[in-house]
């Protein structure tokens, strides 16, 4: 008797060929695919939070990346795809940018609230990344224009578009005006 679909726990390879047959981006969650939906507006503002971070820490300190699949859970059945991802090239092997997905820990994701994503599952994220070691994941919200940090040592700070983020230990020499990532208006 052949197991069905919903027992059989998939690998990162099954990750890959199911966003290349589907056109659709996938994470794999307890070793089942799940769609990750993001909106024009979210993946906009995850690419200038990249974009701003590679403008002032690539090529030196460390690389940003949109919509990149990360390792760090564990286990072989279960990788997310933040809107985006810093990793320093202390903490990647050889020193460089993965040519396939990050197997390790980076530095700081940051999801972008969307509106098909819900609370039950931002905060379900949050709680995997920081509990996997991710010393700081950024929640963004382009509707109330804010950035809310939270640390894997329990501590928040809320940043409003007119704060600046700056002097942060695991971005050094990065700055950033909060506003700067949204789009106007």
């Amino acid at each position: 008797m052949a197991a069905s679909p919903s027992s059989v726990s998939l690998i990162p390879d099954d990750v890959d060929r199911a966003c290349e047959r589907d056109g659709k981006r996938y994470e794999l969650i307890h070793g089942q695919l799940k769609e990750k939906s993001v909106g024009w507006e979210a993946l906009f503002v995850a690419s200038r939070i990249g974009s701003k971070l590679n403008a002032q820490l690539f090529p030196w300190v460390g690389f940003a990346v949109v919509s990149g699949m990360i390792w760090c859970f564990g286990r072989l059945d279960h990788g997310r795809k933040p809107d985006m991802t810093y990793a320093p090239f202390s903490r990647v092997s050889d020193g460089r940018i993965p040519k396939g997905d990050l197997e390790g820990v980076p530095n700081l994701v940051a999801e972008v609230l969307s509106p098909g994503t819900s609370a039950t599952d931002m905060l379900e994220r949050l709680d995997e990344y920081l509990e996997a070691g991710i010393p700081l994941v950024w929640i963004v919200n382009a509707n109330r224009r804010t950035i809310r940090a939270y640390r894997n040592d329990g501590t928040t700070r809320l940043y409003h578009a007119g704060d600046l983020i700056e002097n942060e230990p695991l971005l050094p020499g990065f700055r950033l005006l909060v506003g700067e990532v949204f789009p106007i208006g």
